[in-house]
This record gives C-alpha cells, sequence and structure tokens, in this order.
C-alpha cells in the first residue's frame, strides 16, 4: 500500500536507520555476510548505507510517496559484474518521487531500478552518473520513469526576465559502458537535452579509448517544443551524443530499440557529436526533427523507423562529417513544409567545410560544419516523404563524396507531399549542381514524382507496387529486387508496446498505471552491417563492420568473394575479398549473416557490387609515354600555332598531358557537304598492327566535335586510307562538357592512323556550330600484325653515326631505298623534315642548329618505317 511519509517520520526514521547502518557495519566486520538485502525506508539513507556495501548487495526502499529534494549518492565502490549492487523499489512503479529527489551514481557494477519520478523541480543535472570526481562504469539506470518535472518558480521569473529559458538534463553519463534500458521518460517541458552522454572526463583521460554506454529500450513521449527565440532553448534534444568540443572521443555508443513520440524539443531528436556510435531499430513517430550527424565521423544509422504521420516538421536523417554508413532506414510520410523546411527531409546532405573525420589523438576541432566525405547511404526507403533526399547548402558548399546506392522513393498517387527526388535550398537542379555531383550514384530507384536534376544512378521504375503491412509498406515488382531497406526482424515501435518490453513495465504509453506489464529487462537481439561502396574491378579487400549482441555467422553467396570471418560473437570487422573482375560488366553479389538460432533470427544482407573492368585493361597499349614508343606523328593539315601566345600542336595529342591539345579550325563548308573538308593528323604507329582500340580527349564544350578515323596498312597517300569509325552516318559525336576519353573498339589492321576534324555540331550532327576542331590526347591499343616482321630488313641495313653527335651525323643503308626523313625532340616537335624525290643509301644531316639532348628519327622507306634514337651534345 502507498503512503504519504512526513518530515517527523523521515526524521526518525533517518536516526533509525543509521543506527541500524552502524550496526550492520559492526555486524559485517565480524561476520563477512555479502549478498545482503537492506531495507530502508528514507531514500537520503541511501548516501550513508552505499559506502558499506558489498558485491551482490541489494538496498529495497519502502512503497511510498517521498517528497525529499535532496541529492542522495550511491556509490558503492564493491560492485562486479558477476555481482551488482542495486537499489531499487520495493515493487516496481511502488516508489514514488514527487519533490524532484536527485540523484548521483558513482562506482562501478551499481543497479538502480523501478522507481518513478513524477512532478517535483528538476535540476541541471538531474540523475548523473558520478559522484563528484568517482565516474560510474558498468552501470545501470532500469524501468525507472522521469515525468514532469517543473522548473522552480524562481527559475521562471528570471527566465521571464532574461527573455531565456531554464535548462535541465535529466540524465547525463558520465564514465564508461553504463546504461539506461526500459526506462520512460514523459512531458519534459524545460531545456536541456533530455539524455546527455557527457565526454569531458573521458576526453581528459584519454579521447581514443572507448566509452561504450548503451541507451536501449526506452520510451520517449512528449517533450515540447523549446521556443527558438529563447537563449538556451538550441541544445534541446532528446538524446546527445556528445559535445562539439570532443567530438573526435571514441564513445562507440550505442542507441537502439527505442521508441520517441512528439519528441519534439527541437529539431535534432538525436545529436551525434562524438565518433563510432550505432543508431539501430529506433522508431520515431511524430517528432519534429530529425537524427542529425552533427559532429564526429563513423557513426552507423542502420535500421530506424521514422514515421510523421504527415506532421509538419518531422524528418529523417541529417548527415555532416564523415565514414557514416545509413542504411536500412524506413522514412514515411515525413512533412518539412513550414517548420525547419532546409533541415527536416527525408536525407538532408549538409555542404559543410570544415576538417572531417578528426583523429581521436588531436585537441583541435571546430563546432563549425565539418565536409561530408566518404559516406554510404544504401539501401533505404523513403515513403510518401516530401523532399526525400535534400541537398543543404546553407552551411557550407564543399560537395559531399561518397556513395548513395539502392535506395528506394516511392510516392503514392496523388500523394500530398509528393515532390521531386532531389530538391534543395535552391532549386533542385542547383542544389545538386552546387552540392550533390562528386557523390557516387547507382541503383537507386524511384515512382510516382520526377527526379528534379540530371544525373545517372537513378531510375524510374513504375513496375514497383507498395502492398500495405500495417501501417508500412512491402515493395515488389520490377525494379524493387535488391532495393531499400531491409529491416529484418524489426518492426516499428506501437504505443501498446510501451510497458511490454519498450519504456517502464509500470505505465502505458501516455502514463497511465498498468499491473500486468513485462518487468523483465531484456537487452533485444540486434545484429547491423554496414555497407561496402562500389568496389574497384581490381582485386581488393575491404573492412566491413558487424555490430551485434548475439552470436552468428556468415556466408559469401558468390565464389568471387570470401571473408575472413564467419562466425562470431558480438561485434567484429569482418575483412571482404573479391577477385579481380575480368569482364567490363558491373557484377554483384552477396554475404549473408545469420543469427544463431535460439534468438529472433535476424538475417542481414550485405550486397556487394563491383565495377566492371575498364575496357583499356583488355587490350595492349601501344603508345604509352615512354621515349621509344613507336607512335609519332607523320604529318597534319593545319596547327594553331604563333609561336607568342598559341602552341597548339599536332604532337601535344600525343605528349600525355591532357592539358595541351591540338587545335586547328576547318575552312567554310562546301557546298552541298554540312561538315566541310575537314582537318587532319596523321599518325604513323611505326609498324603493322593489328587496332582493337582507340580512345581521344576533346576540351569540355557543350556541342559535340564531329570526327572520322581512317587507317591505312601501306602509305599516307589520301587514296591510302579506309574509314573505319564511325561504322554507322558520317561523324563519330563526341561526348560533351568532359574531358574523359570518348572510347571506341574497332578491328582492322594498320600502320597509319588519320584522324579527320570537322569542327563542332549541334546534337543531331546534321548542323555545323563551329569550325575549330581540339584533340588532348589520343591513344591506340593493339598487338604486332602477323604480317610484320619483328626484326625486319630494313631495320637491319640502317646505320646512324656517329651517334652522340655534336654537327654532321650520317644516315646510311645498305640498299638505296630512303624516301623520307623526320626529326622529333621529346616534346613531340617536329624540328627537321627532308624528302627525297629518288631513293637515297646515304644522308648527310647538319645536327649543329639542334640543342643539347635526345632526339626522335623516323625514316621511311617505300614500303616500311623505322624510329631510332639521335644523341646531340654540346656543340
Amino acid at each position: 500500500m502507498k503512503h504519504q511519509t512526513t518530515k517527523n517520520q523521515l526524521s526518525f526514521q533517518k536516526v533509525l536507520t543509521q543506527f541500524c547502518v552502524m550496526l550492520l557495519i559492526v555486524f559485517s566486520s565480524y561476520s563477512g555476510v555479502a549478498q545482503t538485502t537492506h531495507n530502508i525506508s528514507d531514500p537520503e539513507d541511501l548516501t550513508v548505507l552505499s559506502a558499506t556495501l558489498a558485491a551482490g548487495d541489494t538496498v529495497i526502499l519502502a512503497n511510498g510517496t517521498y517528497s525529499s529534494d535532496a541529492r542522495i549518492k550511491f556509490s558503492p565502490t564493491t560492485g562486479t559484474a558477476a555481482m551488482p549492487i542495486t537499489f531499487k523499489a520495493e515493487t516496481p512503479g511502488g516508489v514514488i518521487f514527487d519533490g524532484g529527489l536527485r540523484m548521483s551514481i558513482g562506482g562501478d557494477h551499481v543497479v538502480v531500478a523501478d522507481f518513478h519520478w513524477k512532478n517535483g523541480y528538476g535540476a541541471s543535472n538531474f540523475i548523473e552518473f558520478r559522484d563528484g570526481f568517482d565516474y560510474a562504469n558498468y552501470s545501470t539506470i532500469q524501468n525507472c520513469v522521469i515525468e514532469s518535472l517543473a522548473i522552480h518558480p524562481d527559475d521562471v521569473a528570471d527566465d521571464i526576465a532574461n527573455n531565456s529559458i531554464t535548462k535541465h538534463r535529466w540524465i547525463v553519463l558520465y564514465g564508461t559502458y553504463n546504461t539506461v534500458i526500459n526506462c520512460s521518460f514523459m512531458d519534459k517541458q524545460s531545456a536541456g537535452a533530455l539524455v546527455l552522454v557527457e565526454l569531458a572526463y573521458n576526453a581528459e583521460a584519454d579521447r581514443c579509448a572507448v566509452v561504450g554506454h548503451t541507451i536501449t529500450n526506452n520510451y520517449f513521449y512528449k517533450y515540447a517544443k523549446m521556443n527558438a527565440s529563447l537563449s538556451n532553448s538550441g541544445d534541446s534534444e532528446t538524446i546527445r551524443v556528445g559535445t562539439s568540443e570532443y567530438q573526435n572521443v571514441d564513445s562507440s555508443v550505442t542507441v537502439s530499440n527505442n521508441y520517441f513520440v512528439e519528441a519534439d524539443g527541437e529539431n535534432e531528436i538525436i545529436t551525434n557529436k562524438s565518433k563510432n556510435n550505432v543508431y539501430t531499430n529506433n522508431t520515431f513517430r511524430r517528432c519534429r526533427g530529425s537524427l542529425v550527424l552533427r559532429h564526429g565521423s563513423n557513426a552507423t544509422v542502420d535500421g530506424n523507423y521514422f514515421l510523421g504521420e504527415d506532421v509538419d516538421g518531422t524528418g529523417g536523417i541529417r548527415i555532416t562529417d564523415s565514414n557514416h554508413t545509413v542504411t536500412n532506414n524506413y522514412i514515411q510520410d515525413c512533412i518539412t513544409v513550414l517548420d525547419q523546411a532546409k533541415w527536416n527531409n527525408g536525407i538532408t546532405f549538409i555542404g559543410g567545410g570544415d576538417s572531417a573525420n578528426v583523429v581521436c589523438t588531436s585537441t583541435s576541432v571546430s563546432n563549425g560544419y565539418q565536409k561530408s566525405e566518404n559516406i554510404n547511404v544504401s539501401n533505404n526507403t523513403i515513403v510518401n516523404t516530401n523532399a526525400p533526399l535534400f541537398y543543404n547548402e546553407d552551411k557550407g558548399s564543399t560537395d559531399p563524396t561518397g556513395t548513395v546506392s539502392n535506395n528506394l522513393i516511392y510516392f503514392a498517387a496523388s500523394d500530398p507531399n509528393s515532390s521531386n527526388v532531389i530538391s534543395g535550398d535552391s532549386d533542385s537542379a542547383n542544389a545538386f549542381a552546387n552540392l550533390g555531383t562528386a557523390l557516387a550514384y547507382s541503383g537507386n530507384v524511384f515512382t510516382g514524382t520526377n527526379l528534379g536534376a540530371t544525373t545517372t544512378g537513378f531510375s524510374e521504375e513504375n513496375g514497383i507496387t507498395a502492398t500495405a503491412d500495417g501501417e508500412i509498406f512491402t515493395f515488389t515488382g520490377t525494379g524493387s529486387a535488391g532495393k531499400g531497406a531491409d529491416m529484418g526482424a524489426y518492426e516499428p515501435a506501437t504505443d501498446a508496446m510501451v510497458g511490454y518490453g519498450i519504456g517502464a513495465c509500470f505505465l502505458n504509453n501516455v502514463g497511465g498505471p498498468i499491473s500486468n506489464g513485462d518487468c523483465s529487462v531484456v537487452i533485444n537481439d540486434y545484429l547491423t552491417v554496414s555497407s561496402l561502396s562500389t568496389l574497384p574491378a581490381s582485386a581488393s579487400s575491404n573492412d566491413i563492420t558487424v555490430n551485434s549482441n548475439v552470436s552468428w555467422t556468415a556466408a559469401s553467396n558468390d565464389s568471387w568473394i570470401t571473408i575472413n570471418t564467419t562466425s562470431a560473437t558480438g561485434n567484429a570487422t569482418v575483412s571482404v575479398s573479391v577477385t579481380e573482375n575480368i569482364d567490363t560488366s558491373t557484377r554483384t553479389g552477396s554475404v549473408t549473416f545469420t543469427q544463431d538460432p535460439g534468438g529472433d533470427d535476424i538475417v542481414r544482407t550485405l550486397n556487394v557490387t563491383q565495377e566492371g573492368a575498364e575496357i583499356t585493361s583488355l587490350y595492349t597499349l601501344i603508345n604509352t609515354g615512354t621515349a621509344t614508343d613507336p607512335v609519332t606523328i607523320d604529318s597534319f593539315s593545319k596547327e594553331e600555332v604563333n609561336g607568342t601566345t598559341k602552341f597548339n600542336y599536332a604532337a601535344n595529342t600525343l605528349d600525355k598531358d591532357n592539358g595541351s591539345v591540338w587545335a586547328a579550325d576547318d575552312g567554310a563548308v562546301l557546298a552541298g557537304d554540312y561538315k566541310g573538308d575537314g582537318e587532319y593528323i596523321i599518325y604513323s604507329l611505326g609498324d603493322l598492327y593489328n587496332l582493337d582500340f582507340i580512345q581521344f580527349t576533346t576540351t569540355n564544350k557543350s556541342d559535340p566535335f564531329g570526327y572520322q578515323i581512317w587507317v591505312s596498312t601501306t602509305g599516307t597517300e589520301t587514296a591510302d586510307f579506309t574509314m573505319v569509325l564511325p561504322t554507322t552516318g558520317e561523324l563519330l559525336l563526341t561526348a560533351t562538357g568532359t574531358t574523359d576519353f570518348n572510347q571506341y573498339e574497332v578491328d582492322a589492321e594498320a600502320r597509319y592512323v588519320k584522324l579527320m576534324g570537322y569542327g563542332r555540331f549541334n546534337s543531331a550532327g546534321d548542323t555545323r556550330t563551329s569550325q575549330w576542331n581540339a584533340i588532348g590526347e589520343i591513344e591506340f591499343f593493339g598487338e604486332l600484325s602477323s604480317l610484320s616482321v619483328e626484326d625486319n630488313a630494313f631495320q637491319k641495313q640502317i646505320n646512324i653515326y656517329p651517334n652522340p653527335v655534336s654537327d654532321i651525323f650520317t644516315i646510311k643503308s645498305e640498299q638505296s631505298n630512303l624516301k623520307a626523313l623526320k626529326v622529333y625532340n621529346l616534346d613531340g616537335r617536329l624540328v627537321l623534315e627532308q624528302s627525297y624525290k629518288s631513293s637515297q643509301s646515304e644522308i648527310s644531316i647538319d645536327a649543329s642548329s639542334f640543342s643539347n639532348g635526345l632526339y626522335l628519327i623516323n625514316l621511311s622507306s617505300d614500303s616500311d618505317s623505322q624510329q631510332t634514337k639521335l644523341i646531340v651534345v654540346s656543340h
């Protein structure tokens, strides 16, 4: 039976208890008794008693309503993992603190359980896991309720005078490996983080040491929206893990299986401000805010439900800083049209500019917005949520980097929340262009709306069907396989679950008493697997992180994927190795992680995507950029060179520098021919090749260039050439707005290649828009033809002497078959060209005007050519 305790009764009971404590101390010193149950009827007796407690002891406070506003201290020093020391109510919910009783928890392995704080006044740190400098470790508060703590009238008066609001924190976690589990937090009216992970102590000791708290199975209900115009109103998160100053502490906090309803304190429901935290299997319902990765790197946000229920101001996930994994989240019916529209959207990308992923050893951090780098946003489902992917330029314009893949965005027909998949501060296209283009997009699907920007990696899939499964949807049909969130066994939390595994067991979702609640305290099974970005075609090994509290096994489903860890209990780092992909097509595979039998039977699938091989890796590059390259410029029609401001040589196309180009303008368009007669470069391959592949670059113009490619096996006269590209039509139209290679497979024998340029054209290729041609680099791929003689007679019959030379050198052939000579410096510039009307067996050349250095000499006979080196030394 509950009772109201008077102050006189408390005084008498305190004296009696202190006397009993003294007797206990005396008795214990002689008897060695441990694992004792101590019954008290005044919570303030705990402070004296806690110093005497032995491992395994339990202190039980008699049921009743207690009006003390003291700060009691529970700091025993002898608890162990096997035998913690517990302070609890006589029965769950049987003790009510209505005067604002505060608590400091110190020591190791202590448990506080079954209490109900209701009304009374809050405090700056209401319940804190420290007693002075005695920081708690491995300690727990469980099955407790804190509700409706008020602001003291004196503070209210000060707030009115100062246009502020008092800041109260209800739970403050210090120390390491502490747990808040199965508690209910209801009706918070003051500012200040409801649950705060305070890392100052950890930072002072060692920022790289793991903190390791757990916040799980709790219920958060009705945190009132703070008036943003009041000072102190910011800092009003439901959960905040860290601070800006200590953002690089390895907190490794797990926030899982919590239920948030109307947790509106500010637009950051949960704020991540430290490293390596995990947020998994939480449900957010009608919460006007987002889960915000504000500071700190390497967060995992996996398997959460964000159910806005069409309440304005509701959102999903906001991303700042780096190396985050945001996967398998389900976001539905969230709206941010009126309130904080640029901050709370489906998934919001921030373009911050400060240093990201600050190493734990650093003491130099920023409270600005970090760069969002190497983030993985994959396999999320966003349903009937306006602004599914939002690019926020408000805090900087540094492009986020990383992967956005296999997300599913769905709008039902005529859904009022319908908006473009991509949007931002400015209109969709501009916001994406300013902030979104450095991310790699692949495999994303959408239906029921428009994309809103021009980019690859998204496809509209009208064959996707949504089927209601309770309040959420499952998706089937064309385009849905492997897309969207895999929620495993986790279903969204509901009000009916409060008191039955979520929150304290003695109150329902609105604070009404229940007598049949589930008072067992069990950390739910969880098993999450981080994702992999798309892997390169080369063989590689890549680490992924498993966060789990269960035993599990893992198996690769594809022969080209292997893993180094096939089973474990709890967390693990798994190395996933892939073989080289020698096919040009992208391939996909998977690894399945399965919870061992006897639990919730959680199954997680890691999707592995590997790029196809670069087509150039399948062929042999002929002109590799070395001094002995066989490929040279044989001739050209024109080049834009004036010796002062223009140096656009034909030889620039072979110098392996994409920044230097050949440029030439074609003449007027001929009557009846829309493209003109063209300008050309003829390349000598130095021998007869089976040509497999050609690639070349252009300048990044908005109109395509029009080219043709011709080959010859004999000479360089016009009649010797045959056109091999394009295979249809009259022009190869190049890609626009890029300096990447234009790539073409061919199947031809060639000794000479002629590139013909006709200027730039409209997209249809039937009207010329400019007479100018430009080529940055050209590369040829192939093998020596079987018709080529590797040590041909011509090569054997040529001698050059003296070499090195300072003035005159001689070229002598045993047969009179020399027809032409070209000399190039190492910049590829032609410094001498001579041709001979009749075949010559011996030629003398004056090199006295050449600068010292290495030169390449290209010699031609009636049917062949040879390249050799000449060294010029001081004259």
